[in-house]
């Protein structure tokens, strides 16, 4: 009898649901919790203006998923300017350097906080190790970048790869 089997079916009647695997809805619990693109009202941002986006940011800091935090140094200093200028695509353009490479791409923003770029162009140079590693990271962060927040004249943009802190310049 199918109805009778350690909890392996999931049976309906007419009240709904008689048995449920104990395991289906721990997992589906999981899911839910462990689900990146929900939004939770605890994390979401105050809203934000993308037009305060435009302007010239030194980068601060960039802090990767593993805590490591990287600081520019010796003079190469990360800048990203935010224009106004509407792409073809319809997204906006960015510019500036990664500490040694220049860097043009996209980007799109909303008044959720919610950020995305697209395919960044940079030149090539080869730099310090230092520089070229905060310049990747760079990169990697801002590819993966979800959500943005600007508070008087300090940007944040979160990413699963990690977060860039910067300043107005």
């Amino acid at each position: 009898d199918p109805e009778t089997r350690r909890g392996e079916t999931l049976t309906m009647s007419t009240t709904g649901i008689t048995k449920a695997p104990v395991a289906f809805a721990l997992l589906a619990a999981l899911a839910c919790a462990a689900d990146p693109g929900a939004d939770d009202a605890d994390e979401s941002p105050a809203a934000q203006d993308p037009a305060a986006l435009v302007g010239s940011w030194n980068v601060t800091g960039i802090v990767g998923v593993d805590g490591e935090e990287l600081v520019p140094g010796d003079g190469a200093t990360p800048v990203l300017d935010f224009t106004d200028e509407a792409e073809p695509t319809g997204s906006r353009a960015f510019a500036g350097t990664g500490g040694c490479n220049r860097l043009r791409g996209t980007y799109d923003a909303g008044t959720t906080g919610r950020i995305s770029f697209g395919p960044t162009a940079s030149t090539q140079m080869a730099c310090p190790e230092p520089v070229m590693r905060m310049e990747q990271r760079l990169l990697t962060t801002l590819q993966a970048a979800t959500r943005y927040a600007v508070e008087g004249g300090r940007l944040r943009i979160d990413s699963p790869a990690g977060t860039i802190h910067l300043e107005r310049e």
